[in-house]
């Protein structure tokens, strides 16, 4: 095939995708599906804008119809499992978002369909794309740290809209006491654990340090938010990877406060460190004296070698479609395939198994029939050649590092 014809399924977050596809030379739409009317509205004065033509339906029964080699699947996030199976059962490829599953039986269920029907099932973890990582991955290689022995990430999503009505239209439980709106129901993402959805964090430090979870001790905190009472205001996750490492997670959805990922790497000879509310790197590598402070690296989020500014999450969104429809094309797997998936989404599942007993050690299987061995994520997106500058880092007056 000269180009991947897709379907989009979900045209609210899938509106980003539907756009990102249609901006990649690889892709061929052919169609897209939403239930709600207004999604499918959207999508259409999106499209006209566009000057495209893109056939919208309701259901994904249609959608599956219009024979698609793949499905791009970004619809109800409780869903997206058996979405997945179904499309692979149907003779698609899918690009799946996160969390991609919600608990292990379903991300057996999906490799093992990949096995049956010789279909690829890719993540779409943007986060994974952020433009810094290449260099820190070529770093961490080069040895300009040391040896990397543990890492941090930070997801902070304050998430109080919790309801939503047959339109789409999302409500805080407040708003919809203040306004006695009734006929409302849970969001996906409303009781979910927040471990669980730490693929946006956990990921990227995986691919970086080329390395798997084997552990997990979890513990979380109290419900004291009343816009979102269905889950932990936060849990903090301690992971032990296979190579002796330790990654720790927080995720947050309940706590007032700007959203943030945030990232660190902490090596024997260095360590580096992004805050995506500053969008540069501080690194202390091997060549610096820590006493002279960190070293400011202005490389933030988007990479410059696609006209993809307008992407979505920092110009990381159309690198999914890129790398998906380019190693469909080229017969290869996918940078983030059904195993890695499983990498990224298990851990968060057991974790909150963890929380849930006070803390305790849980194991976290390798699924792949062959034991890990190298990701395969950098074989697609290449490390940079160039070495950015850098320059001293300007703290707050007053303030010393």
């Amino acid at each position: 095939m000269e180009k991947v014809k897709i379907g989009v399924l979900g045209l609210r977050r899938g509106l980003s995708h539907l756009r990102n596809c249609l901006q990649t030379p690889e892709a061929e739409v052919i169609g897209a599906a939403d239930r709600i009317e207004g999604m499918r509205d959207r999508a259409a004065e999106m499209l006209a804008g566009m000057d495209r033509k893109v056939p919208l339906v309701s259901e994904f029964e249609q959608l599956l119809a219009l024979k698609p080699d793949a499905i791009v699947l970004a619809s109800n996030g409780r869903l997206q499992a058996a979405q997945a199976v179904q499309a692979l059962e149907a003779g698609c490829h899918v690009l799946s978002e996160v969390p991609g599953a919600y608990t292990q039986g379903e991300i057996l269920h999906i490799a093992r369909t990949v096995e049956q029907t010789g279909k690829q099932y890719m993540l779409a973890e943007n986060s994974s794309f952020l433009a810094f990582l290449r260099y820190w991955r070529r770093w961490v290689i080069e040895g300009r740290f040391g040896a990397v022995s543990m890492a941090d990430g930070e997801y902070l999503h304050y998430l109080p809209t919790t309801l939503v009505n047959a339109a789409g239209e999302q409500f805080t439980p407040a708003q919809a006491r203040e306004q006695n709106i009734s006929n409302l129901r849970p969001l996906w993402r409303s009781d979910q654990p927040p471990i669980q959805y730490l693929t946006h964090d956990l990921g990227p430090l995986l691919e970086v340090l080329d390395d798997r979870v084997v552990s997990v001790n979890c513990v979380e905190g109290p419900w004291w938010n009343s816009q979102t009472p269905l889950r932990a205001d936060g849990q903090y996750a301690l992971f032990k990877t296979a190579k002796g490492r330790l990654i720790r997670i927080l995720v947050t959805l309940n706590t007032r406060r700007p959203g943030a990922h945030n990232y660190r790497l902490f090596g024997t000879e260095g360590s580096v460190e992004w805050y995506s509310h500053e969008g540069f790197c501080r690194r202390l590598d091997r060549d610096r004296d820590e006493r002279d402070g960190w070293e400011q690296i202005d490389i933030g989020s988007a990479r410059t070698d696609v006209a993809e500014a307008d992407s979505g999450h920092g110009g990381t969104d159309i690198w999914t479609a890129i790398t998906f429809t380019r190693a469909l094309l080229a017969g290869k797997r996918v940078p983030i395939d059904v195993y890695r998936m499983a990498d990224y989404t298990l851990p968060g599942i057991l974790a909150n198994r963890s929380a849930e007993q006070g803390g305790a050690a849980i194991h976290v299987p390798d699924i792949r029939r062959q034991p890990f061995e190298r990701t395969e994520f950098w074989d697609h997106i290449g490390l940079p050649e160039d070495e950015p500058e850098g320059k001293a880092y300007e703290s707050a007056p007053g303030v010393t590092y």
